[in-house]
C-alpha cells in the first residue's frame, strides 16, 4: 500500500481564542473530500503552463450505482505522482483507490467534475467517485424540476502563501430526496456521487448527464433566525 500526505483540506472562517477551538467553531468549519475508487485507463504526465509537474490520470468508475462514467483526476510534484506512475507501469491492470479532493468548472453553460489528489491505494471496491463537502448555501435552491433540484455550496478551503481559496459548487437531488429543508444561508454537510441521473434504467442500461449527486444532507447550522 502507497500513501503520499496531502495536508487537511479543512478551513475556518472563525476567530479562534486563546490558541484553542470551541465546539461550535469545530462544527462550523468548511470540508472537502473525494475518494475515487476504480480503473485508471491512462497515466500521463504533463507541465502546467507555470512549469509545475502533475500527472495526469484517467479512471474508469463506471458500476451499477454510477452508470458510464468516467474521473478524471490531477496529482501534483514529481516526487508525490512517481511512485504511483511506476506502480501502474511496472504492474498494468487492477483497481485503485484516489484520495484528494474534488473540484469543478464550467464550458459552454456545462458543468465538469474533477479530482485533485494526494495519496493512492492499490485497492478493488465497487467503482465510483464520491465526495463529502460541507458548506454554506449560497443561493436559494431551485424548485424541483425533471433534473432533479439544484443548489449551489460555497465551500473556503486552504490556498496557496496562506489565503484562502473559495469554490461554489453546484449539486443536485433527485425527486426521491428533495431538499426543501435546505434555505440560503444554511450552513450544510452533504456525501454524494459523480454519476449518471439514471444509472441504472428500466432497460437494462444507463441515461442522463453526469452530475453530482447529493445522497445525503444534513444541516449544521440553520440560517433561520
Amino acid at each position: 500500500m502507497h500513501r503520499r500526505g496531502g495536508g487537511d483540506r479543512r478551513v475556518s472562517a472563525l476567530f479562534i481564542l486563546g490558541g484553542q477551538e470551541s465546539m461550535s467553531e469545530k462544527s462550523e468549519k468548511h470540508f472537502n473530500s473525494g475518494h475515487v475508487f476504480g480503473k485508471p485507463t491512462e497515466m500521463k504526465e504533463d507541465t502546467s503552463t507555470g512549469g509545475a509537474p502533475y500527472l495526469q490520470i484517467t479512471m474508469d468508475v463506471s458500476g451499477g450505482k454510477s452508470g458510464r462514467v468516467t474521473a478524471y483526476c490531477r496529482m501534483w510534484g514529481q516526487q508525490r505522482y512517481q511512485p504511483l506512475l511506476d506502480d501502474f507501469r511496472n504492474n498494468p491492470g487492477g483497481d485503485y483507490v484516489l484520495r484528494g479532493f474534488i473540484s469543478q468548472y464550467s464550458k459552454d453553460e456545462n458543468t465538469f467534475n474533477n479530482f485533485t489528489v494526494f495519496e493512492f491505494e492499490r485497492k478493488s471496491s465497487e467503482r465510483r467517485a464520491v465526495f463529502i463537502l460541507k458548506g454554506e448555501v449560497s443561493h436559494q435552491p431551485s424548485a424541483l424540476n425533471d433534473g432533479g433540484q439544484r443548489f449551489l455550496l460555497k465551500v473556503v478551503r486552504p490556498g496557496t502563501n496562506g489565503q484562502e481559496q473559495e469554490e461554489t459548487f453546484e449539486l443536485w437531488a433527485q425527486g426521491e430526496k428533495l431538499l426543501e429543508k435546505v434555505a440560503k444561508g444554511d450552513l450544510v454537510e452533504v456525501k454524494g456521487m459523480v454519476r449518471q441521473a439514471e444509472p441504472d434504467d428500466f432497460f437494462g442500461g444507463s441515461d442522463g448527464p453526469v452530475r453530482a449527486f447529493v445522497e445525503k444532507l444534513r444541516v449544521v447550522v440553520s440560517a433561520a433566525p
